[in-house]
């Protein structure tokens, strides 16, 4: 039995990042600093879209590896923006 028990949970992740992720970055890039909106905004943005690479690939090992690659561009994006809020830039 070749059952794929994260694929529903690789789906939802891979929508919430394509839809989040460009929107997040554009907030970002109107309403921060220059360096903070290119090195938190531009992953994700690639973020978004490799999550919609994701949710276009289906099912296999290519998804997977995109939605990795999703989430790890956002955690990221989110440690560089706790690094800019700590140091007040």
């Amino acid at each position: 039995m070749n059952s794929d028990v994260w694929r529903p949970l690789r789906r939802r992740v891979s929508v919430f990042t394509a839809a989040g992720g460009p929107l997040f970055a554009a907030y970002v890039i109107t309403h921060s600093s220059t360096l903070e909106g290119i090195v938190v905004g531009v992953p994700l943005m690639a973020a978004g879209g490799f999550a919609i690479g994701a949710l276009v690939a289906g099912t296999g090992r290519p998804a997977v590896t995109r939605v990795w690659i999703a989430l790890a561009l956002v955690v990221l994006a989110v440690v560089a923006s706790i690094v800019f809020a700590a140091i007040g830039a």
